[in-house]
């Protein structure tokens, strides 16, 4: 099955976004909590949860505070690629950096845009270097986040 026929194939209702609503809150919330809450069966949570799992829809991850673990360094790179034909090439070496805790591949003027993440201004330094010297690179341009106030769900 391929990515339009997967999308095509999930439906999603009221019930399944209350589900996902209530683990975006607390990824580990108990069944029998959102049952309470959403007034239906832990079976039916159970049921919609593997579902939800099975079908790539949800994914349940640990995210940690990036300042209590010592990344006090935090940016946006956007990289510009060329020529084209490079932009595979770089995105395997970018996706390999364990700094990079988002990358995406873009329209407009930059190609790839990424957010890293560091212990500090010398080691952001070093990355960003590191990134600059991959063959393909033609523009890189970084904005520091100053203050997260809000981190995605």
């Amino acid at each position: 099955m391929n990515i339009e026929e997967q999308q095509e194939s999930v439906k999603l209702d009221e019930l399944d976004y209350a589900i996902i609503k209530h683990l975006q809150s607390d990824g580990r919330k108990s069944f029998t909590e959102i049952s309470d809450d959403l007034n239906v069966a832990v079976s039916t949570i159970r049921n919609r949860y593997n579902r939800l799992i099975e079908d790539n829809i949800l994914r349940i991850i640990g995210r940690p505070d990036p300042e209590k673990m010592g990344l006090h360094a935090y940016s946006r790179v956007m990289i510009s690629v060329k020529p084209a034909k490079k932009l595979d090439e770089v995105l395997g070496l970018v996706s390999k950096l364990k700094e990079i805790s988002f990358l995406a591949v873009t329209s407009g003027k930059f190609n790839l845009e990424l957010n890293v993440m560091c212990t500090n201004n010398k080691h952001l330094l070093d990355i960003i270097d590191q990134i600059n010297h991959i063959n393909g690179v033609d523009e890189v341009q970084t904005t520091m986040y100053l203050n997260v106030l809000k981190w995605g769900q």
